[in-house]
C-alpha cells in the first residue's frame, strides 16, 4: 500500500537519508571544533604559565617556548596545574 507516487517517495527517502547523515556528521564537526578551541585555550594557559615562571626565574627565560609552551612546561617538570576543588560536607558532630 503506497501513499505517495514513486517520485515523491524517492525524494522523501533522499531527504531522510540526508537528515540521517546530518545527524551523524554535525555532532562530529561540532566536537572537532570544540577540541580545537580547547587546544588553543590550553596553549594560551601554558603561555601565561611560562610567562609567570620566566618572570620569577630569569634562568628559565632563555628557554624558547614559542612553538609549544605546554611541551616546554612538561620538559621543565612544571605541568599546567589544574586545581580541583573538593567540596566536603562537614558534619556538626
Amino acid at each position: 500500500m503506497r501513499f505517495f507516487r514513486p517520485e515523491v517517495e524517492a525524494v522523501l527517502k533522499m531527504i531522510g537519508a540526508g537528515i540521517l547523515v546530518g545527524l551523524i556528521v554535525l555532532p562530529m564537526a561540532w566536537a572537532y571544533e570544540q577540541r580545537q578551541q580547547a587546544r588553543a585555550w590550553r596553549s594560551v594557559a601554558c603561555t601565561y604559565r611560562m610567562r609567570a615562571i620566566t618572570h620569577g626565574a630569569p634562568l628559565v627565560a632563555t628557554v624558547d617556548y614559542a612553538r609549544d609552551p605546554c611541551l616546554t612546561l612538561q620538559r621543565l617538570g612544571l605541568e599546567l596545574d589544574v586545581q580541583r576543588v573538593n567540596i566536603r560536607r562537614v558534619s556538626g558532630r
